[in-house]
């Protein structure tokens, strides 16, 4: 057997004449070697080598982290689908070597990876097909084109070994071809036939193993400090017109969209491969014109922002309307301003019903598509032009005769985004509509349409599957979680219930008899709204509490209720959750811990009490200036474990370095608790997540987590897919306006049938979600992703 040592240099001689050590002695110390560069591709190729070698089960991870650090890398990638293979995993290896085979030109170390991805999955004549047309069936041919290492010479001629023999013993139970008899023909003088003459048998001709690859890296500056220096022909030369000219050359560059403008630019965004291709994809072959269905959790949203950055970079956009779900505009406002530096008004400014025509008229709005699609709005926007519109839960889109569906349909727009992880939900024509606003006549009519692909009286059924998978790849783009090898670790939730003193729990008992009293008496949106935030304050703590009823104190000065319940409220100790709180900080103090609070005086009370009691800490909130908040995360992340913040600290800070999340308050949009879970539980997170809901009990709050936790499961659910489970409730009034209602129900029965409504309409959505997501995976597969 011919032996040739691989061409590559061992991984940990390599760390080692780069000062480093390897980082499977980092394991077996228990140390972390230093933060290397994360866009450093050396420093990954080293450590997927090196964990190799040690055959740690960190491999995998290192890898794919190394492919979101360096997504186009031929050599990372092709050493992603090694270790996939050496952890047992044909499927992952082939999504890596497809990845790379779309860059870049086939190779015979790509061809040989290949071979061992079909040999692992038992298709050992495929197998031996890709071997013998790449050349590669002698193992001194296949040694001289592995990627891997020396240690793993014996693992390659093995796996080979096992493709030649299953391979050849297939070949032989199946037994050889005989060619047709001609009619007539006896068997008799079959048998007597002259045998046919052999074949010469040629030389066989010397393997050459193919020249190593080499690696040229340079960097090139131009020093333009000495301006003046530069020839010109006018009298004086203008260093800010030469500028602008070189940022001309520099753009002028960009041909096509295979070099992303937008990337630079944006802030606190980790873009994955997939999006980044996604991306790509969806300005380069769909033209501006596409369905983005990622499964929930996946970042459609920051893919969408990505395409209107790059489209404002390039100067071919400038109006802009984003159409949302009511609930979804400020987080979608929040995202676009923080992350891609988008500035856009929304619905709910003041400006809307002072003067719509002025308010439509800007040039880049979020808009509640409920607002959006009235009349007397939606005639203003039949009129106007926009270069891209965009509508997240694009399937609330599904009825061509809803006015939702009429609104998009009469929009004047270049460029169409819809965005939703459940487009199909009751029938396959929801998909024929939603398409058709995409692509005008894709699938011609529908009487066309339901003849060429759906079963008659089924109509969640599809018939020829592959030919429609086929027109759906033109305008529609599915990254799933199998596609993209996403794995979060664990997460863990807890509810701590805590009791309240008599005094505190007669303070919140006389305050929502009040509260009751004065709903029954008014149903204006206004007075719901104030009722709302006092009894979220009083659910909150009693400094909190205090604030709210002095203001309702101040509105009814004849009522002396509330002035004697503000006097009560006041004179109560802490309330039942600080304590809770400070036995979950006291419990591994070293242990970063990030606090959620909604309530601005209860953040101003925790503050004066870790003050007190001598602990660091950081506070964010959304009064702070910008570098104050980076300045607060940069504290929290190096220094102190413990940061107290706001709801507006989930307006795009990850915070993947933290595990632990307290709830203190909690939010009655489930959607808002989502968003907090999302800072830490996401994609770059490699520990254990821990979240505690504190609550005291006998509130609302108490009633709101007793639904979402106790009836489905909400913490165990994939960040995102809360939202789409309740979005389906009721269009117009979202989950938390419905926990009002049945809470401000005068009569014990009442509330009793009200809250059991709501679980009832709740346990439904799920059920229906569970089922969407089943139709959906079956029609889609995973065939329609950015790779």
């Amino acid at each position: 057997m011919d032996d040739q040592p691989t061409n590559r240099r061992s991984a940990d001689d390599t760390a080692r004449n780069q000062g480093r050590r390897p980082a499977a002695q980092d394991d077996l110390l228990g140390g972390t070697a230093p933060a290397p560069d994360k866009h450093d591709r050396d420093y990954w190729e080293i450590e997927i080598r090196t964990l190799l070698a040690a055959r740690s089960p960190r491999c995998m991870l290192v890898a794919e982290q190394a492919l979101t650090a360096c997504p186009g890398d031929p050599e990372l990638l092709l050493l992603a689908a090694l270790t996939a293979l050496a952890n047992d995993d044909p499927e992952r290896a082939h999504r890596m070597l497809k990845r790379f085979r779309k860059r870049w030109a086939t190779a015979k170390d790509a061809e040989l990876l290949t071979a061992l991805a079909l040999g692992q999955q038992k298709q050992y004549a495929k197998a031996m097909t890709v071997l013998r047309e790449s050349k590669l069936e002698t193992d001194r041919a296949a040694l001289a084109a592995f990627i891997g290492d020396s240690f793993m010479r014996d693992w390659l001629l093995g796996s080979l070994d096992e493709i030649r023999r299953k391979a050849a013993l297939a070949n032989i139970l199946k037994g050889p071809a005989r060619p047709p008899a001609r009619p007539g023909t006896k068997p008799a003088a079959r048998a007597a036939a002259k045998p046919p003459r052999p074949a010469p048998v040629l030389p066989a001709l010397p393997t050459v193993a193919d020249l190593p690859k080499l690696e040229a890296h340079f960097d090139m500056a131009y020093d333009l400090a000495n301006v003046d220096a530069i020839a010109t022909t006018e009298p004086r030369p203008d260093p800010a017109a030469f500028h602008l000219r070189s940022e001309l050359v520099r753009l002028s560059l960009f041909e096509g969209f295979d070099e992303l403008l937008c990337l630079p630019v944006l802030h606190d965004v980790e873009a994955h491969w997939y999006q980044i291709e996604t991306v790509r994809k969806v300005l380069k072959q769909y033209r501006g014109r596409v369905l983005l269905a990622d499964e929930v959790g996946l970042g459609k949203t920051i893919e969408a922002g990505m395409v209107l950055k790059e489209y404002i970079l390039r100067g071919m956009a400038e109006r802009i309307l984003i159409l949302t779900p009511a609930s979804l505009v400020g987080q979608w406002r929040d995202e676009m301003e923080s992350k891609f530096g988008i500035d856009c008004a929304t619905t709910h400014d003041p400006l809307l019903r002072a003067d719509p025509g002025a308010f439509w008229a800007q040039p880049r709005v979020i808009a509640s598509i409920a607002a959006a699609r009235r009349k007397e709005h939606a005639e203003i926007l039949a009129g106007l032009h926009y270069d891209v519109v965009a509508v997240d839960e694009a399937h609330h889109l599904r009825d061509q005769s809803s006015a939702s569906y009429q609104l998009v349909n009469r929009l004047q727009k270049r460029f169409l985004l819809l965005l939703s992880a459940t487009p199909v939900q009751n029938s396959l024509l929801e998909l024929y509509n939603l398409l058709t606003l995409l692509q005008p006549g894709i699938f011609k009519t529908q009487k066309e349409f339901r003849q060429a692909y759906m079963v008659p009286g089924k109509p969640r059924e599809p018939v020829n599957r592959e030919k429609l998978r086929d027109l759906m790849r033109g305008v529609m783009v599915r990254n799933t979680r199998a596609v993209v090898a996403l794995k979060l670790p664990r997460r863990h939730a807890s509810t701590l219930r805590a009791t309240p003193e008599e005094a505190e729990a007669r303070c919140y008992a006389d305050l929502t008899a009040l509260v009751r009293e004065m709903a029954a008496g008014s149903n204006e949106g206004a007075h719901r709204l104030s009722l709302q935030h006092v009894l979220a304050a009083a659910g909150s703590s009693p400094a909190a509490a205090s604030a709210a009823i002095a203001r309702f104190a101040e509105r009814h000065p004849k009522d002396k209720r509330w002035a004697d319940l503000l006097k009560r409220t006041k004179a109560l100790p802490a309330g039942a959750k600080q304590a809770a709180l400070l036995r979950l900080l006291a419990q591994n103090p070293a242990e970063k811990k990030l606090v959620f609070v909604h309530q601005r005086d209860t953040l101003h009370h925790l503050a004066d009490v870790l003050r007190q009691r001598k602990m660091s800490f950081a506070t964010f909130s959304g009064d702070m200036t910008g570098p104050q908040k980076d300045a607060a995360v940069e504290s929290f992340r190096d220094s102190v474990p413990v940061l107290l913040c706001t709801e507006s600290g989930g307006e795009g800070r990850n915070l993947q370095f933290c595990n632990t999340l307290i709830n203190f308050d909690i939010p009655w949009n489930p959607m808002a608790i989502e968003q907090r879970i999302g800072r830490i539980d996401r994609i770059g997170q490699v520990r254990e997540v821990f979240i505690f809901n504190l609550v005291t009990a006998g509130t609302i709050e108490d009633s709101v987590l007793r639904i979402l936790d106790e009836k489905i499961n909400m913490f165990e659910l994939v960040v995102g897919e809360v939202g789409a489970i309740l979005g389906e409730i009721d269009e117009q009034q979202d989950f938390s306006t419905l926990v009002l209602e049945a809470w401000l129900e005068t009569t014990e029965q009442g509330r009793a049938e009200a809250f059991s409504k709501l679980e009832a309409q709740v346990l439904a959505a799920r059920k229906d979600y569970e089922g969407i997501k089943q139709l959906d995976d079956a029609l889609f597969g995973n065939e329609l992703d950015a790779a």
